[in-house]
């Protein structure tokens, strides 16, 4: 409600001075005090329902128009939204985050048939909980508990451009902390058999004599590609799947390969210090574990512009400092309690690489 106060007071004081009015030539044209006419535009009282249409008259325009009334927001509108909601929580403190909280659920009471703005605030939480990790436990939940509720909201309006989406975010929650069996049954709601047209887009728009736009398309599909198959190899890192040492070497081999062929952050040193721990071999564990601190602290490694510019920005938005620090001490704790690395201590070199990762937190 104080929300609602605040965009109607705002467009009140913005509608009366295009016309050049007084607020006490407001207040004298609809019969109320010049006070109650400020209480308005600072949204620190609303205007009663009946005034509204001999208000609307006096500003000359129509309820609609006064009460900024929109039935849904443009995706253009809700990306820029999202955008400074996140910048605002991002660039300040925790009351800050507080306060984006609630004018996240304000948004969402506003426009409460709007499933871009659903589907992309279920993203915002999501963000909140990677930037926040240190967050209260409770806020953590709530953030999680939000986004399980506006997917399920998204799929319950069928919308084929967020449907989809919705069904593989809920079955990735079953999946990681709820009901794998649920999580199952919502993968098979899926489509089995859906034809990919990305290749097609860039064979149109050659058709058309535009080889620009079909380069661009073609690098972010291929960029798209090799995330994929370097997600698959952290993935096949994992013992359950392949219990054999000298099978996941290969596998961090080829991920090093692959992030170094196409100019990608290379980590896999945080892969090779796991297998090195699990094997016993602490020497050749530390040298990762030194190397592995160096990368998270490196600048970040921009794709190679030969084989995926202008299809990616030149440089990538830049993170807020604050969140930046934020990963560093996460990374820097959770390395620090990792009881698989308390060998690494009696190495000079890993106690000076884990001070400089916790120094930049």
């Amino acid at each position: 409600m104080e929300a609602i106060s605040r965009t109607l007071g705002g467009n009140i004081a913005a509608l009366r001075k295009a016309r050049g009015m007084t607020q006490e030539q407001l207040a004298a044209r609809v019969g109320v005090s010049a006070p109650a006419v400020s209480k308005w535009e600072t949204g620190s009282s609303c205007p009663d329902i009946a005034l509204l249409c001999p208000l609307a008259r006096a500003l000359d325009t129509n309820v609609d128009t006064l009460l900024q009334f929109e039935q849904t927001l443009s995706d253009e509108e809700v990306t820029a939204r999202m955008n400074a909601l996140l910048d605002q929580a991002l660039h300040g403190g925790p009351d800050t985050l507080a306060a984006v909280h609630r004018q996240l659920t304000d948004l969402l009471h506003q426009y409460p048939n709007c499933t871009c703005l659903q589907y992309n605030a279920a993203a915002a939480y999501d963000s909140f909980r990677l930037f926040f990790p240190t967050a209260e436990p409770s806020l953590q939940q709530e953030w999680k508990d939000r986004k399980r509720t506006l997917l399920r909201q998204v799929r319950d309006t069928g919308n084929a451009a967020y449907w989809q989406g919705a069904t593989i975010s809920l079955a990735a929650m079953e999946m990681a902390d709820g009901d794998p069996e649920q999580g199952a049954a919502l993968l098979k709601e899926l489509p089995e058999r859906t034809g990919d047209p990305s290749g097609l887009w860039p064979l149109y728009y050659l058709k058309t004599d535009r080889p620009e736009k079909a380069l661009e398309l073609t690098q972010q599909q291929l960029y798209r590609s090799v995330c994929q198959v370097i997600s698959a190899l952290v993935t096949m890192t994992n013992p359950k799947l392949l219990p054999e040492t000298a099978k996941r070497h290969k596998v961090c081999a080829a991920y090093r390969a692959v992030t170094q062929a196409f100019g990608l952050s290379d980590m896999s040193d945080g892969l090779l210090l796991e297998l090195y721990l699990e094997q016993g071999d602490t020497e050749r564990a530390a040298a990762c574990f030194v190397r592995y601190v160096d990368s998270i602290l490196a600048p970040v490694h921009l794709p190679d512009p030969d084989l995926f510019a202008p299809g990616l920005p030149a440089r990538p938005a830049e993170a807020p400092q604050g969140s930046v620090r934020e990963m560093y001490r996460l990374a820097a704790r959770e390395l620090a309690q990792d009881e698989r690395c308390r060998p690494l201590w009696d190495f000079p070199a890993c106690k000076e690489a884990l001070e400089r990762l916790k120094a930049e937190g």
